[in-house]
């Protein structure tokens, strides 16, 4: 595991990641707690592969159980599932 692990709780990515729901404005995700937060109360589609691990993965990591990045990629995944990644 990586350094960053450690730190999990109140990190944030190494770049944000910006999506938008609907015909909204685009808002700035800048790490797993801004993510899961987006996912559990924001989320367009409650389906979709990447939805599933994007908060399985946030909610690991933010026990400190998975690095930064690795959540980050697979939030975008689900950005792009949710065709919301802007």
């Amino acid at each position: 595991m990586t350094s960053d692990v450690t730190e999990a709780n109140d990190a944030v990515w190494s770049s944000p990641v910006r999506v938008r729901v609907g015909y909204g404005f685009p808002e700035t995700i800048r790490g797993p707690r801004e993510a899961l937060e987006y996912l559990n109360w924001r989320w367009p589609v409650r389906e979709g592969t990447y939805y599933i691990k994007a908060l399985k993965e946030c909610a690991a990591c933010l026990q400190r159980k998975l690095p930064l990045e690795n959540v980050r990629e697979t939030f975008v995944l689900a950005s792009i599932e949710a065709k919301m990644l802007n």
